[in-house]
Formats: structure tokens, sequence, C-alpha cells
């Protein structure tokens, strides 16, 4: 199978229908609307980092115009065709010498699953995604494709032992939406100008081919010597595949029909390798730090374990240079370049953001999320932290008057005004902190896609009264079974006084000209 020239990608038309399977050529040079269509929102991510990254090396635009206008019109056959030709063996999962992501001749004991290789489907933290059962028995060559891919860039990998991906264990992957699949695609491959500004290493890399024709070998891989082909399609683990099964049958994935089915592989480590430095790969974040020597050391961002991804919005959009003792952070190469590729004609940016949760060497979720952001969020970023500092700092309110409620602090000098605090074994501010998240969440995308940046006063004060509202209402909930309880009520009448408190620092400071008075807590 051919990743290039065979039908593989699963989509449905964006007017209606049923799930099909088309060719890279049907999707990129004709006129139909698409959307992925697969039964996990993290394949579907997958799928649409694997097009991109094909896309990219094969027809890379040379200037913004040109990408401008391959977002705009689909590609003409001609062009397709001539882009492939360099690249017809790169892409067949089934090549007798470079099989896709794969290395041959692997030496395993045994043979291990497919759902081996779908993230997070086997194991005690599974019940977390819902997956459907036998949702990996089968695989058609093209999810077999795509778990490859996924498998190799995006998770902690097949665990201990096993080297972790170049983004690291569980990267945030970070792209622009458009209003169809091949829009989206065209909005998150860089141009040549683009490429050069964040890979200054390019013209000397830019014919490297990938691990699976060109394998890794042992020693120390400098990151400025990775080129971009490479780097996107980096197989840190030995994988071979099984031979595919002939049968008459349907993929347990995607539920399409298929005449060969994947059901199992082969794994060995390699970690006799390492990387120095940080590969900026242009679909992840990064948080920059500099050192006492002046040197800048990058690492990619990802989520935390209850935290919502708009606790990190800033760090998605916004460019901060580091400075010492104080963390900078980049954004996404491609979404670096969406803020300037349209200037201030642009519209409204959808931000799709997706990633797991590990605890420790365990996946323990999965999160898929599209952020809307007004037009003009490119030149008023100021506002984006802000929106963000808001948040946090409303949740620091209630938290910070419910560990007062569980734990006062005491008094030294007199120990007869000592209050008597809940206890901190029941936890409340760590479940009032989740539910605040939740609740929060609508407030806080509404208010993004609605702001007018220019004027953004308006919307951020009807942010701060639902936010409000929200701290307050969620600190009476949590109270609640406890406010007939004589030996507290000193100490909850108290912890209701910080939390007032709190809301009223989080208020704009009117003697101060005006200003919108937010900072940002930790």
């Amino acid at each position: 199978m051919n990743l290039l020239i065979d039908e593989w990608i699963p989509v449905r038309q964006l007017s209606g229908g049923g799930a099909e399977k088309i060719t890279l050529q049907e999707l990129l040079c004709g006129e139909k609307r698409w959307e992925i269509c697969l039964p996990r929102d993290d394949m579907e991510l997958a799928a649409l980092q694997l097009l991109i990254c094909i896309t990219q090396v094969m027809i890379t635009p040379e200037t913004p115009e040109i990408l401008k206008h391959r977002i705009a019109k689909h590609l003409d056959s001609k062009d397709f065709e001539a882009a492939i030709r360099p690249f017809e063996n790169w892409f067949r999962l089934d090549h007798s010498e470079y099989p896709f992501m794969q290395v041959k001749g692997v030496s395993a004991s045994k043979i291990t699953p497919m759902d081996k290789l779908m993230a997070g489907l086997t194991g005690a933290t599974s019940c977390c995604f819902v997956n459907e059962p036998n949702l990996a028995d089968k695989l058609c060559a093209g999810c077999t494709s795509i778990a490859l891919f996924n498998q190799a860039t995006c998770t902690p990998g097949f665990g201990g032992g096993f080297k972790e991906p170049l983004r690291g264990g569980t990267p945030i992957t970070t792209l622009v939406q458009g209003k169809h699949l091949r829009q989206t695609i065209w909005l998150n491959v860089l141009n040549n100008s683009e490429i050069i500004k964040f890979m200054p290493w390019h013209h000397s890399s830019n014919r490297q081919l990938p691990t699976w024709m060109e394998p890794l070998q042992p020693g120390i891989i400098p990151a400025q010597k990775i080129g971009l082909a490479r780097g996107l399609f980096w197989q840190p683990a030995h994988v071979e595949l099984l031979p595919p099964v002939e049968a008459d049958s349907f993929c347990t994935c995607c539920g399409n029909h298929t005449s060969r089915v994947y059901t199992g592989f082969k794994t060995a480590k390699f970690s006799s390798y390492s990387v120095q430095d940080t590969w900026p790969h242009p679909h992840s974040p990064q948080t920059t730090e500099l050192k006492k020597d002046s040197s800048i050391e990058s690492k990619f961002i990802s989520f935390n374990l209850t935290a919502p991804a708009w606790t990190q919005l800033t760090r998605f959009v916004v460019q901060l240079l580091p400075q010492v003792k104080k963390e900078g952070y980049e954004p996404a190469a491609v979404v670096v370049q969406s803020k300037k590729l349209y200037g201030q004609q642009a519209h409204k940016l959808h931000l799709l953001v997706g990633g797991y949760v590990r605890k420790k060497a365990s996946i323990v979720n999965r999160r898929h999320e599209i952020f809307t952001l007004n037009h003009g969020w490119d030149r008023h970023t100021k506002a984006i932290t802000d929106i963000v500092a808001l948040g946090i700092a409303y949740k620091a309110a209630i938290t910070g008057a419910l560990y007062f409620f569980c734990k006062p602090p005491k008094d030294k000098k007199n120990k007869n005004n000592n209050l008597k605090g809940l206890g901190e074994k029941i936890g409340l501010p760590k479940v009032a902190e989740i539910q605040f998240y939740r609740r929060s969440e609508p407030t806080i995308e509404n208010t993004l896609a609605c702001i007018d940046f220019v004027n953004p006063e308006p919307e951020l004060t009807k942010m701060r009264g639902e936010l409000k509202h929200i701290a307050e209402m969620l600190f009476d909930e949590s109270v609640h079974p406890y406010r007939n309880d004589p030996e507290l009520l000193r100490t909850l009448a108290t912890a209701r006084k910080v939390l007032r408190k709190h809301l009223r620092n989080i208020e704009p400071q009117q003697d101060k000209g005006g200003d919108n008075g937010t900072t940002e807590t930790s």
C-alpha cells in the first residue's frame, strides 16, 4: 500500500454522506470538501498530522504567495504527479526493503498485538478512553499507517528501554484549522522562507532520507543536523509489521471494507543514540529558558493532569523572549506563520489543540479541543494574556479560600484565637479546582471568540462577572455540608471573607486610571 497513490484516507463529505476512503490526489486536487472520519479524536489528529507532513515534504511552497494560492485553490493534477515522483518509494507500507516507518528484519521473541500500536488502548488506564471493544483487532493499511505514525511521533513509546519521540513523550500539537480538510492541510504547511527561520540549516539537510530508508546510527545526533523530512517522520523504535492477512473483511477501526488486514507486529529496543538539543518541530509550542551562560534551553509543552488547555493558551499563540529566571515561550511555527500570512485581512483563528496526558509512563487521558480567537488576535496578544490570567486568578481565589477553610493559619501570639480547620484529607480545594475548570470553560472560550481586541474591556467585564459567580457558587456548594458545625462556624465566616478579599483584588483598580487590574497568579 502506497500512501501517495492508494485509497487510504478515511473521510466523509462535509455536505453529508457516509464514510469512505480517498487518495491523496483526490484530496489535494479535487474540489469536494472533506473531513477526516475515524472513531477516536487522537487518530483523527494523527491522520491530519500525517497528511500535513507528507504534503510538507513533497510540495513545499517557495513563497507565502504560492502558499496562499494553494490554500485558496485545489492543486493541479499534473503538479501533483510531478511532486510525488521523487518520493514514490518513501511511503509504501509493504515495501520489500524500506517499509514506511519500519525496520526490516526485527528480531523479537514474541508477536505484539495491534492494540499496542494504538495509544492508551490497553492497560489499567484504558477505561478513561471509552474505547470500542476490539478496536485494533484487524486494521486496514490506512489505519495501520496512521497508528504507526502516531506511536512514533506523539506518544510515550512502548515503555521502559524504548526511546521517546523527538518532541518527548506527550507533546501538545497546535494546528490551524480551515473550513475543510484540504484547506487545513495547506494552512499548516510552511513555505520555504518560514522553514529557514526556524531551521537555519534547512538547505544543508533537505536531502536527508527518513529513518526507515537511512536507519539511525549509535552515537550523539545534534538536532541541528536533522532535516525537515527526517524530523517530521522520526521513528525512535525498531518496528516491523507482520505480513497482512488476506481477508474479505472490515477494518475494526475505520469500519471500511478491506481485503488485507494487519494483526500484529514485532518490535525491539534501540536506545544507543541520543539527540543533542531540541529539534524545532513546527507543530508544537515550546517553553524557552535563558541560562546564565546565555544559552537557551527549549522543551515542548505538555498537558497538565487537571488543568484544561486554555490555561496554556498564552504559550500557544504569544511569543515571549526568555529572560534569566523567567520563562519564555515560542508558539508552533505553523501558528507563527498564520500571523503573517494574511496580515490585517486575517479572519478568526480556529486553533486545533490535541495531545495526551500521562502519569509517569502511563497515558491517563487524551485532549482534543478547538479554540476560536476573534479577528485581531495576532495584534492584541496582551488581551489573550489577560483572559488567561483572569481565569487563573478566579481559580486561585476559590481554592485559596477553601485551603484556608481546611487549614487556617495558626496565631502564634494568641493560641485562643486559633481557628479549627476542616482538615486537608478531604481534598476540598482540589475538587473545587476541577469543578471550576469544568464550569468556566464555556465562559473562557466564548470570551476568546467574541471579544473585540481593540476594545476588550466590555467583554472582560462580562467575563469577570460570570467567573465571580462561579467562584461564589462553588464556595457555597463546597462548605454547605459543614455550615451547621459549631466548631467550624468562625472558620467558615473567615474563609468567606478571604474569598471576598481575593475577588476584590481581581477587580479593576479604578484609582489607577481604569486599568483592567488583571494579575497573573500561579
